[in-house]
């Protein structure tokens, strides 16, 4: 006992017994440390910046000046154009930018009697009263995903939802994480050119029957009765060719169609693997992936192309609306 008790034993007991009252308060510092911190106002989520913006915005800021030409699209004469077109519609110039200002006007309905103009006239006019349509439908779309990237950034989920139902998002069937994956790939513009094209075949350069009757520019099939007009051949004898009260209807559906429709899955993850590379893809881009929009398949794919590439139809992609 007397050994036990020795002060060199005690002071190491006393030492022991001090330093385990001390090693609790040590461990629950971390943890106090952390309970203060959550209870602070807690800060604003960071502002992430549109990736798919940015890459869009990058192309436009360096157009490619070799897809610039002066043919049939600038030498159409004043004259002709104010006879199919109101005022405002004549010339289109290139900015300071380097990108064609389109004005921001819109016709309701095709111009009658383009199939009496030359090629060149009849394609010249088309693409002036078509191409403000597509860039408004395409300007639609980024305010979307703008909303959209509001929603994120504030954690506002109701609003995602919302969205995401108006893109044909199954919002019962995945978790937040893939509804704003599902959303980013769908909710973004389709390449100018590629839906030019598409228009100029479907509607034969603003000559088809469809598109002077109904306003229908893309060709869209329906199954609704009184939806549309009946083509005199079909493969479908209940199909019709989607109407529109107004052409613009026309292509604010079409650009829907692609972002929704499970026939165009290849489309929107062919557009987004370029988004992710750091690319904006253009018509001829994409034109590969449009093979179930007709019966034809990849023969269409080649069409598209075609139209595109004979007509330079991808330097309107380097185009911006202008009031």
């Amino acid at each position: 006992m007397i050994r036990f008790f020795q002060p060199s034993i005690l002071g190491a007991l006393l030492l022991a017994v001090f330093a385990g009252l001390l090693v609790p308060l040590y461990f629950e510092k971390p943890r106090f440390s952390v309970k203060q911190i959550q209870t602070q106002p807690q800060p604003q989520l960071q502002q992430q910046e549109d990736s798919a913006r940015s890459v869009y915005d990058y192309k436009l800021a360096n157009p490619d000046s070799n897809k610039f030409s002066e043919d049939w699209f600038e030498l159409v004469s004043n004259d002709t154009v104010l006879e199919f077109l109101p005022s405002g519609f004549q010339k289109f110039r290139y900015g300071t930018s380097g990108l064609l200002e389109v004005p921001n006007l819109v016709v309701p309905i095709v111009p009658r009697g383009l199939d009496t103009l030359p090629v060149g006239d009849k394609k010249a006019i088309f693409i002036r009263f078509i191409l403000p349509l597509i860039l408004n439908a395409n300007q639609e779309i980024w305010e979307q995903r703008k909303t959209l990237e509001v929603a994120k950034n504030t954690a506002d989920y109701q609003t995602i939802i919302n969205i995401a139902k108006m893109y044909k998002i199954n919002t019962d069937a995945v978790n937040s994480d893939a509804l704003v994956r599902l959303a980013n790939e769908r909710v973004l513009p389709v390449p100018t050119s590629l839906a030019l094209a598409q228009a100029a075949i479907e509607s034969g350069w603003g000559t088809s029957r469809f598109s002077i009757e109904g306003n229908a520019l893309f060709g869209q099939w329906s199954w609704s009765p009184g939806s549309g007009l009946k083509p005199l051949e079909a493969s479908n004898s209940q199909a019709v060719v989607r109407s529109f009260p107004e052409l613009q209807g026309s292509v604010t559906a079409y650009m829907k169609n692609l972002n929704t429709h499970f026939a165009y899955q290849e489309f929107r993850e062919l557009r987004n693997s370029y988004i992710s590379n750091g690319k904006w893809p253009d018509g001829l881009d994409l034109a590969s992936a449009m093979h179930p929009y007709a019966e034809i398949g990849d023969y269409y794919v080649d069409y598209i192309k075609n139209i595109i590439m004979q007509n330079n139809l991808g330097r309107f992609d380097y185009s911006e609306l202008v009031n």
